[in-house]
């Protein structure tokens, strides 16, 4: 009677609990951290920038309305700036204010876009890689699971092959009738890989025994 193995069931379940993928996580959390300080550094710099180009507007319109008064003083001309002046200087005002808050908007969303982006890519090549490694290990155990079982099989049978072997060395035939019987039973009773090795090495001797006693 020929000993069959079953290798052990893949348990994905099983196999994808207690792996260790926090290197990932960290990875994930450390470069969100990084990210998140660039960010806020690129924000501050937008921010000086329309400080900076707004002041710069107002500068420029307060040398422009001195420029326009000395203008008008040097033609001899009194009672200040018509309002069609004033309103010119005030709508270039206006424009240089509009176009640094612009600006600004502009730099934040580019800003913003740019550091999510990066943080989504990083997490999703991550995420990709933590799933590769559970994948790879979860594999290489379950491997390993299957060659412990399969190891532990050949140890039982060849334990169990030898015994027989030497136990029914000497039988004759009516003994080994006897003992075929009560070991067809246990086979059929037995609930375990070990007890089913065991009673199939028992019939695989008495078959051999008798091969033997047949070629005397």
């Amino acid at each position: 009677m020929a000993v069959t193995y079953t290798a052990p069931a893949y348990d994905e379940k099983k196999y994808r609990q207690g792996i260790d993928t926090s290197f990932y996580n960290n990875a994930i959390k450390n470069y969100t951290a990084e990210a998140e300080k660039q960010r806020t550094t690129q924000l501050g710099e937008a921010k000086k920038n329309q400080e900076s180009a707004l002041k710069q507007a107002y500068i420029q319109r307060a040398q422009n309305q001195r420029q326009l008064s000395n203008s008008l003083a040097t033609q001899g001309i009194r009672g200040g700036a018509t309002e069609t002046a004033n309103l010119r200087l005030q709508n270039q005002y206006g424009t240089a204010v509009n176009s640094a808050n612009t600006d600004y908007s502009n730099s934040v969303n580019a800003i913003n876009q740019a550091v999510d982006k990066n943080i989504f890519d990083y997490r999703n090549d991550m995420d990709s890689r933590a799933e590769e490694y559970r994948q790879n290990l979860s594999q290489a155990r379950w491997q390993a699971a299957r060659e412990d079982s399969l190891n532990e099989y050949n140890s039982i049978n060849e334990y169990w092959n030898n015994y027989y072997l030497d136990r029914y060395s000497g039988s004759s035939k009516k003994s080994l009738k006897k003992q075929e019987k009560k070991i067809k039973a246990n086979l059929k009773k037995a609930k375990t890989q070990a007890e089913k090795i065991r009673w199939q090495q028992a019939l695989r001797a008495i078959g051999n025994r008798r091969g033997v006693i047949a070629n005397k």
